[in-house]
């Protein structure tokens, strides 16, 4: 990283002088740290950059990565790979980090506790710049505090720690209020003129699937509407789940209205298993999600939904992970909104 003119190499230290910034802003602009509204100056940025060039200065990724011992990767950790909407959050983080830079490791812990935290005990070997967990919180404390040792021990070792979902764990989040969402989303309905209402969400332990179904509930309970316990069913989160909680409702399903679906998979399983009953979607029954999928437009009939802006959070998490923003302007918590979407309508009720 020479100037060109045979004199000493051009460091960093001269691009922050002349761009008039500290040397660690400089360091955060040219290694994809600093970018449009987390820095809060674009014109930051500019100066930076303008200054690297005139003084023909470029970052070495090798030398980076030889300087501060870690690859410039990020460690991605999602529950399913095969799930739509962890596809989609894959997809987000993948092209944020691509903008800065960074690639990224996709690890999947296919709902598995231990091996949740037999991945990270092998990323402490693979000295990753941040570890960005995708991956279902629960209620289980004892489970969370091993999780919380694990984590501690990857910051230790320098890498930043990100989820994605709500937590009572003490690192930058990423969330969407999912509790609100669901609450509006069940008031639509019944503003829609539905009555009777079957839930199927996952399991009772994971944070996001308790948070979804009580504020269904709580949204049905302000229209006055109640839900029998037995027509609340619990599955695995995914498109199986949906197909085997409707096969659990038995012959009820005729009964309902709507069968409220807590994911976008969950309510491909539940579309796949009342065809099979010979039960027509939307005319004989009302099957809703939640996450709003894009591509299943286009294979599904229209259903109401939650929009969660998925790809969002991969820039979400990036900038939490990068540390990007300036001083008291750097956030610890990012919260995403989330659009009600009753029968292709945003509900604004």
């Amino acid at each position: 990283m020479a100037d060109g003119s045979g004199s000493k190499p051009v460091t960093l230290t001269d691009v922050a002088r002349l761009a008039r910034v500290s040397v660690p802003t400089a360091s955060r602009v040219l290694n994809g740290g600093v970018r449009g509204k987390a820095s809060g100056s674009p014109e930051l940025r500019r100066r930076v950059e303008d200054a690297a060039r005139a003084l023909g200065y470029s970052v070495s990724t090798a030398a980076q990565a030889i300087k501060d011992g870690r690859a410039r990767t990020i460690a991605l950790i999602v529950s399913d790979i095969d799930d739509f909407g962890s596809a989609t959050v894959i997809a987000g983080v993948m092209h944020a980090a691509e903008e800065r830079g960074l690639s990224v490791a996709v690890r999947t812990t296919r709902d598995d506790a231990r091996r949740e935290l037999d991945l990270l005990t092998k990323l402490r070997g693979e000295r990753h710049r941040a570890i960005v967990l995708a991956t279902s919180r629960t209620t289980d404390a004892e489970r969370e505090a091993v999780l919380d040792e694990h984590l501690r021990l990857l910051q230790a070792q320098g890498a930043s720690v990100v989820l994605i979902g709500d937590s009572d764990l003490p690192y930058p989040a990423v969330t969407v209020d999912n509790r609100g969402a669901a609450a509006r989303l069940a008031v639509g309905l019944v503003d829609a003129g539905h009555r009777s209402f079957a839930v199927i969400s996952g399991p009772t332990d994971q944070v996001t699937s308790r948070d979804r179904v009580e504020g269904f509930l709580e949204g049905l309970a302000e229209r006055g509407i109640t839900v029998p316990d037995d027509d609340v069913i619990h599955a695995p989160f995914s498109r199986d789940g949906g197909y085997e909680a409707v096969q659990r409702l038995g012959d009820r399903v005729g009964g309902f209205d709507v069968i409220a679906a807590m994911s976008d998979a969950m309510a491909v399983g539940a579309i796949a298993s009342l065809r099979d009953r010979g039960i027509e979607v939307p005319n004989g029954i009302e099957v809703t999600g939640f996450d709003h999928v894009p591509m299943l437009g286009d294979v599904l009939p229209r259903f109401s939904t939650v929009e969660i802006p998925l790809e969002a959070f991969g820039e979400a998490a990036l900038s939490l992970a990068l540390d990007e923003g300036e001083g008291d302007e750097r956030p610890t918590r990012i919260a995403l909104p989330a659009e009600t979407i009753v029968k292709g309508s945003v509900y604004t009720g």
